[in-house]
């Protein structure tokens, strides 16, 4: 008998040499976390522990990572019922929809598979990056505890609602650099539906400008080729492309703010003045249109805006100095270095110089593949939101725009009938936008857009008896059914201007009857806020009680206000800890809590809402709710 050993196979060295880096690595990065001397509200965990505590060779990291798992921020808590159960919890809450993918049978016991093993390491390591941030914020003069978590929750919301399946199909786009002109000379749709408005101040111009001056190089435009004889539409960048537009007078808004003013006054030739001379320009404006440019025409004119002037200016230099304070107009025979090279002002805007804007332009992309690219640069520092991610994936779909529309995110210059046509049947939608302003969320980066679509998403998405997933990443799900089922109900313009017009009612109703709703509801009970989840909760309630009763509801809360109140000062209090599960549990418990203080039978109502739309996510809502102390899930 030989005594040679028989060497393992090179495959399985390879792949215990991987398992062991992972494990490596994690180890690390779960020793750092338990070191946090803060923490957000709610956040429960043990005592330091050092790096070779997080055994794998035993049962140990488990407790170690369970000591952490609130700064990974999963779905759910971990089971620390027995080992397969903890492994079966961190498999699921790791996004394995097939458990066999993430645990594997090791002899007598399971493991985490490779892939399981990267993923952990890889949320490992984005908590570290969360959670420097939140320590950093908690520092921060003038911070208050419950702002800063409220800041890393919504990280943690971001970070899961841009994670998703990557497509496989290769990407048809090319990068380039283009000299300025090649951008302001090609027709460019600057709006696409999904398209913020525009939200940068003249200071910000003036610095975008200040920066080409001075040579230093733009970030990627992203274009969209939408046809041979259409406009490209500008998917990113539309920012930095109106600022250049604006300085240099060749905005299209703005150029036919001068025609229809020239076919009034033709003698003053105002086109001419535009070009050449802005300056007298505006005199001549004046004299003629009888009224000043102020700030606020020349900017809803889209007119072009001078350089910044004194020490706030970026320029500096014997012919940078000079640019000061002055429009395109009086500046652009003037020379200045620029990539090395000598130019004038009017060669680097409109003609091939050196320096180039870098392009990215799709010949032929799906939304999925624009969204991939978003990931990578949001990672790169773009800080794209969820929110804006999301409306350029989905904005081929009505029910998306219906919903910028109806939030007031969309371009205030679009007209509905272009945008969503199945809303210009309904009366008063732009007022549902200005109710969530009054309740607090603001009018920017599509704020009031994420709560509108959690709302939507909550009422009439189903997700066949499973748990809900991250509730921005639910409205996600909604949306791409809508989107890959061309049969789908909510591709109907009727039953979307149904939808919305039930919703609008619903925020009437809802924000008619503040005396149902506690200070408790809105921040810290001091301010006129909402928060999200007592917002969503009350409202979605009275939208299902509002789909069952229609005829009576005034008479209902009437009767019932009081409970309600009662209900929502001593019953439905905000749970500390800011988890997926625990959530939709709350926002779970106060929507059947209205609804049945109202007399209304709920599954009724979810039945009215699945014959009107198709389907009702009510069933959905009600199976997150967790059983009661001591009893398990059903």
């Amino acid at each position: 008998m030989s005594n040679i050993i028989e060497e393992p196979e090179v495959d399985e060295v390879q792949e215990d040499d991987t398992r062991s880096q992972l494990q490596a690595r994690i180890a690390e990065s779960l020793s750092q976390l338990s070191e946090a001397t803060d923490s957000p509200v709610g956040l429960q965990f043990g005592s330091p522990f050092a790096v070779t505590e997080v055994r794998f060779d035993t049962d140990d990291w488990m407790s170690r990572l369970a000591d952490v798992q609130g700064w990974l921020h999963f779905g759910e808590d971990l089971s620390t019922t027995d080992t397969d159960a903890f492994l079966a919890s961190l498999v699921s809450s790791l996004s394995f929809d097939n458990p066999n993918d993430g645990a594997e049978s090791d002899g007598l016991r399971l493991r985490l598979t490779e892939a399981a093993l990267e993923r952990l390491s890889e949320r490992a390591e984005l908590a570290l990056r969360l959670q420097q941030e939140f320590l950093t914020d908690i520092d921060t003069e003038g911070s208050s505890r419950t702002s800063v978590t409220a800041g890393w929750t919504e990280r943690w919301v971001t970070e899961d609602d841009t994670t998703g399946p990557v497509t496989h199909d290769p990407v048809n786009a090319k990068a380039d650099v283009w000299p300025i002109f090649q951008l302001t000379n090609r027709k460019m749709n600057l709006a696409p539906s999904y398209q913020r408005g525009d939200v940068w101040r003249t200071g910000d111009r003036q610095a975008l400008i200040e920066s080409i001056l001075r040579g230093i190089p733009l970030p990627s435009i992203i274009l969209l080729r939408t046809g041979a004889k259409t406009p490209h539409d500008v998917v990113d960048g539309k920012q930095r492309l109106t600022a250049i537009l604006r300085f240099v007078g060749q905005h299209p808004v703005a150029l036919a703010k001068i025609a229809e003013a020239n076919a009034k006054h033709p003698e003053v030739n105002l086109p001419f003045l535009f070009a050449n001379d802005y300056p007298k320009f505006r005199r001549a404006w004046k004299q003629y249109m009888g009224e000043p440019l102020t700030a606020k025409l020349e900017d809803d004119f889209y007119f072009p805006f001078k350089l910044r002037n004194g020490t706030n200016s970026g320029l500096a230099g014997p012919e940078l100095e000079l640019l000061r304070g002055k429009y395109f107009t009086e500046i652009r025979d003037n020379t200045i270095r620029v990539s090395d090279q000598e130019v004038t002002i009017k060669e680097l805007f409109e003609g091939a110089p050196d320096y180039k804007v870098p392009v990215i332009e799709y010949t032929k992309a799906s939304q999925r593949q624009i969204h991939e690219v978003f990931k990578l640069y949001n990672k790169q520092g773009m800080h794209l939101n969820a929110e804006e991610i999301r409306n350029a994936v989905y904005h081929d779909i009505e029910l998306t725009r219906a919903i910028l529309i109806a939030a007031g995110d969309a371009n205030p210059r679009a007209d509905i009938s272009d945008v969503a046509p199945s809303l210009t049947s309904v009366n008063g939608i732009l007022d549902l936008g200005k109710n969530l302003v009054d309740y607090g969320f603001g009018e920017s980066r599509y704020r009031r857009t994420k709560v509108l679509g959690w709302v939507v998403a909550t009422l009439v998405s189903d997700t066949g008896g499973k748990l809900l997933p991250s509730t921005a990443r639910h409205t996600d799900l909604l949306l791409g059914q809508v989107q890959s089922e061309v049969t789908h109900p909510l591709r109907d313009g009727s039953r979307i201007a149904g939808l919305f017009k039930l919703i609008a009612q619903s925020v009437d109703v809802h924000a008619a009857h503040d005396e149902l709703w506690p200070d408790s509801f809105r921040g810290d009970g001091k301010t006129s806020k909402w928060q999200d989840l007592q917002l969503v909760g009350s409202l979605v309630g009275i939208t299902i009680a509002l789909a069952g009763s229609p005829d009576d509801i005034e008479n209902r809360i009437e009767t019932s206000a009081d409970e309600i109140r009662k209900a929502a000062v001593e019953e439905w209090i905000r749970p500390e800890k800011t988890q997926t599960r625990t959530q939709w549990d709350y926002i779970a418990r106060i929507a059947e809590g209205v609804v049945g203080k109202l007399g209304i039978d709920i599954a009724t109502a979810s039945d009215e809402i699945r014959t009107r739309f198709g389907s009702s996510g009510i069933e959905s809502l009600l199976g997150s709710k967790l059983p009661p102390e001591g009893e398990k899930r059903q």
